[in-house]
């Protein structure tokens, strides 16, 4: 019987929690209607306010999951530790506004404008940033398992230790970014740009890099077995230490590429451009040159 009762009173205060959390948001937005602009009397009413000015507006701690902000001007607002699941944000302008600590699991942030935004915290689970703009943005502790990442802009971007793995991120752009340990296993990257990232040892595993652009980026202690790195640009990148077994680099650019220890069992560089690469101490157990330039400049026979 006193488990019972623990069990409602545990379950009574959980909805309790609930209710007064959705309240304050409530109350919230009511605080901000009655002194802030006229969008966020629609916004209130209607929960539907596509192309509204909200510029500066407070929106902190209100519940506005599901609603319509298509192509508002957010510029500056503060939607802090909001609920904004399913929001709608496409070809919305949030530059420098705060979003910390709010939830945008599964939103519609397409062509969404973040430059320079306070992300930190945020929730962006299976999110749709497609062609997003996120520089400049503070992405300290973001989540984005899920999202589509698709041709958005994390260029220079702090993501070290992220988890994005089985994220599609196509024709993403990372230049200059920081992806120290970041789990990208069987990431979609395929024509990515890469440029100067550093990816130490990050886990790449089974990802798609065809033709990426990663000239100048370290990839050193790296795992990229099993990627599919054909005719990307690798043009001065590091790969020491990298584990390359399996992987398939045809037609690749690897011109002063460093491979010193790196792993290449069973990896193929058929048609693949290593002049000048460092291939001190690698593993070429199985190695695949067919037609390939070697480091002196000659072209190895099949």
């Amino acid at each position: 019987m006193g488990k019972i009762l623990m069990a409602w009173l545990l379950k009574f205060w959980k909805l309790l929690l609930l209710s007064l959390l959705t309240f304050m948001g409530v109350v919230g937005l009511s605080l901000a209607v009655n002194s802030q602009t006229p969008g966020l009397y629609q916004l209130q009413a209607t929960r539907n306010c596509p192309g509204c000015d909200l510029r500066g507006t407070n929106l902190s701690v209100v519940y506005l999951a599901g609603a319509n902000l298509a192509g508002a001007d957010l510029r500056g607002a503060d939607l802090s530790r909001s609920d904004l699941r399913q929001l709608v944000l496409a070809n919305a302008d949030l530059r420098s506004a705060t979003l910390s600590n709010s939830d945008l699991t599964a939103a519609n942030l397409v062509n969404a404008n973040f430059g320079s935004a306070d992300l930190s915290g945020v929730n962006l689970k299976e999110a749709d940033l497609t062609r997003a703009n996120l520089l400049g943005a503070n992405l300290l502790l973001i989540q984005l398992a899920g999202a589509s990442l698709v041709e958005t802009n994390l260029s220079g971007a702090d993501l070290r230790d992220i988890y994005l793995e089985n994220t599609n991120l196509r024709g993403v752009f990372l230049a200059n970014s920081n992806l120290t340990n970041a789990d990208m296993v069987n990431a979609n990257l395929r024509s990515a740009d890469l440029s100067s990232a550093n990816l130490l040892s990050a886990n790449l595993k089974n990802s798609n890099l065809r033709d990426s652009n990663l000239r100048g980026a370290n990839l050193s202690r790296t795992s990229l077995r099993g990627v599919d790195l054909s005719f990307a640009n690798l043009q001065g990148a590091d790969l020491g230490q990298a584990d390359l077994q399996a992987a398939a680099l045809e037609g690749a650019n690897l011109k002063g590429v460093n491979l010193e220890r790196a792993n290449l069992t069973g990896a193929r560089f058929v048609k693949a451009n290593l002049e000048g690469a460092n291939l001190k101490d690698a593993i070429l157990v199985d190695t695949d040159f067919c037609e390939a330039i070697l480091p002196d400049g000659k072209e190895k026979d099949c």
